[in-house]
């Protein structure tokens, strides 16, 4: 590292640090940026995240069996009348 390098970087960054800047657009960031609104956080803090692994966001779309949301009757949609008539477990 030069020593103009090292006069640019903040003092209280180690010289082994790395900085970075990530600049976030189109679909991933409309993405980002809701999830930061439901989660309650800033876009910045989300994309940090994102960044670091933590937050996935799907190529493509998801489909119901990936997510493995139901814990429900595997049949549900077969007997979906009998289930709402009440006749859950029989």
């Amino acid at each position: 590292m030069s020593p103009a390098d090292e006069a640019a970087l903040p003092p209280h960054v180690p010289e082994e640090s790395i900085t970075a800047q990530v600049t976030v657009s189109g679909a991933i960031a409309d993405m980002l940026r809701d999830l930061a609104a439901i989660d309650g956080r800033t876009p910045e803090e989300m994309v940090q995240e994102w960044v670091a692994g933590r937050v996935v966001i799907p190529a493509g779309p998801a489909s119901a069996e990936d997510w493995e949301l139901f814990d429900g009757p595997a049949d549900l949609s077969a007997r979906a009348d009998e289930y709402l008539r009440g006749g859950f477990g029989q």
